[in-house]
């Protein structure tokens, strides 16, 4: 087996298993962040604090939203000095620019009658605009979902990938030892004392391939985590990077092996039905 056939099954056998590491970072992408389905609602600038504050007590035993933060305007005047870095250029504006907001969070059960709420809320005196996030969150979750979808496939089509690059090695071994199968078969000896030195040596290849496939996986990831801790970091958040698991790599070693082993088999028992006279 030369270095490229090594090189062409550990890539067969490690990039599903990369797609899937990163589908699962991209499940857990959510919590680090902090990302969670909220409703925000916008006050007139005219609101008091006080009015904020029976708004949201008003919103919060109407509709069973729990109150996630209720940000008065000196409030978001601070934020938006700390997030738009404009400190120097808020005088020039002549009066406090920010409406006082409130946050709400939306249980999972809430969230389909979200779009009727914000019609309801959006007539309520105080209110001057209403604004969610679940759309977005939903697309993120039915991406993650294609993703898991297109992973199944991958690992199908990159298994059928092995099976085929294995067998097309074993059919060059089996040319190779064209005479000594000959002379094995000419002393009589059985198809299964044939096949077995094939089948171990499909099983190696798997297995070698699933060794470099891990370590092809570790090699990315190693280049990936800088950039996504620092992506992390420009979320406000702490996201560690999900490495390829020691159960990845006993699934890349048994798995590798297994297909290795199946590829073995059909070459061999596809050459010596072909042939069989010769053996």
């Amino acid at each position: 087996m030369t270095l490229a056939t090594l090189t062409v099954i550990a890539i067969a056998l490690g990039l599903p298993a990369g797609l899937r590491v990163l589908t699962r970072n991209a499940e857990r992408l959510e919590r680090p962040l902090g990302i969670t389905p909220s409703l925000t609602v916008f006050l007139k600038p005219g609101v008091s604090s006080q009015e904020a504050t029976q708004i949201a007590r008003r919103i919060h035993q109407t509709y069973l939203l729990p109150i996630s933060r209720i940000i008065n305007r000196r409030q978001a005047l601070q934020e938006f000095k700390k997030w738009a870095g404009v400190h120097g250029m808020l005088h020039f504006l002549g009066r406090h620019p920010l409406p006082a907001v409130l946050v709400f969070s939306l249980p999972p059960a809430r969230q389909a009658t979200l779009s009727v709420w914000s019609r309801q809320l959006s007539h309520w005196t105080g209110i001057s605009a209403i604004r969610t996030d679940v759309a977005w969150l939903r697309r993120l979750a039915a991406f993650i979902s294609f993703l898991g979808r297109l992973n199944e496939v991958l690992y199908l089509l990159f298994a059928l990938a092995t099976c085929l690059i294995v067998g097309n090695t074993i059919r060059l071994d089996i040319e190779n030892a064209r005479m000594e199968i000959m002379t094995l078969r000419l002393l009589g000896a059985p198809g299964s004392f044939i096949r077995r030195p094939f089948l171990y040596r499909g099983g190696w290849y798997g297995l070698l391939g699933g060794i470099c496939g891990f370590l092809i996986l570790i090699g990315i990831f190693s280049f990936l985590a800088a950039p996504l801790s620092q992506l992390g970091r420009l979320y406000d958040a702490t996201f560690v990077i999900q490495w390829p698991s020691f159960r990845l790599f006993l699934t890349l070693l048994l798995g590798g092996t297994l297909l290795g082993w199946v590829g073995a088999a059909f070459a061999i028992g596809h050459e010596l039905q072909r042939d069989d006279s010769r053996f």
